[in-house]
């Protein structure tokens, strides 16, 4: 029989293991917070990069929506038909249709009750009230059926990133000021890192690092992955 592990051995984690089982800690916990959080961690790098060379800081910030159809395009998947539908988060079972059917069939009746007794005018409110309930928890018939995604991209005017480093500076977590960089903001200092795997978990799509540091006539383009398995 193998030995059982001693309850105070230490485990390592890799990053993407750590942000899986600590996602609401890092900020990640739901899609409105994930966008918000995204832009920020990005945004303090932005402003921790133009302090270290002394600059006031000129930041640029692109939000852009991308639709499902938009976003299997990039992955090559426009002309893929599921094979197994149980397989994906959207999948819902013949029993869950049923019961979400027989539930909304409810919420009918009642608008319809608030209708004779009220009017039009208190079945329009509780209706709206409804779908901004189901928007927000995700269910399906709700406005915000299906996953919405977007495309963040922020421009800097800090010192840049030396070229051979880029991938290590970004793609691992580092200690120590072996590469001097040292963020001042944020809690983790892992932000930008968590929003970079967050992306890959959630598009499974590389990111695009664009770098030049001072004085140089060439510029650093890295189009970055992450192995969110190890």
């Amino acid at each position: 029989m193998a030995p059982k592990p001693k309850a105070d051995a230490l485990v390592q984690k890799s990053p993407a293991e750590f942000f899986a089982e600590n996602k609401n800690i890092a900020g990640f916990d739901n899609p409105g917070k994930c966008l918000y959080t995204t832009v920020r961690e990005l945004v303090e790098n932005a402003l921790d990069a133009a302090e270290a060379i002394s600059e006031l800081p000129h930041i640029e910030i692109t939000i852009e929506e991308v639709s499902k159809a938009r976003l299997n395009r990039i992955r090559g998947l426009e002309h893929h038909d599921r094979l197994d539908a149980q397989l994906y988060q959207d999948f819902e079972s013949e029993e869950a249709r049923k019961k979400r059917l027989a539930k909304e069939a409810k919420e009918q009746e009642k608008l319809q009750k608030l209708v004779e007794k009220h009017g039009e005018g208190a079945a329009a409110v509780e209706a709206k009230r409804k779908e901004l309930a189901a928007a927000g928890s995700g269910k399906p018939g709700g406005a915000m059926r299906g996953n919405h995604f977007y495309k963040v991209t922020v421009k800097d005017n800090g010192g840049g990133m030396p070229h051979k480093d880029i991938p290590n500076m970004l793609g691992r977590v580092l200690s120590g000021t072996k590469y001097g960089v040292k963020q001042t903001r944020g809690k983790f200092g892992l932000g930008a890192k968590m929003a970079l795997i967050w992306s890959k978990m959630t598009t499974g799509l590389p990111f695009e690092i664009w770098s030049a540091r001072p004085g140089s006539a060439t510029r650093s383009h890295f189009l970055l992955d992450i192995d969110i398995h190890k």
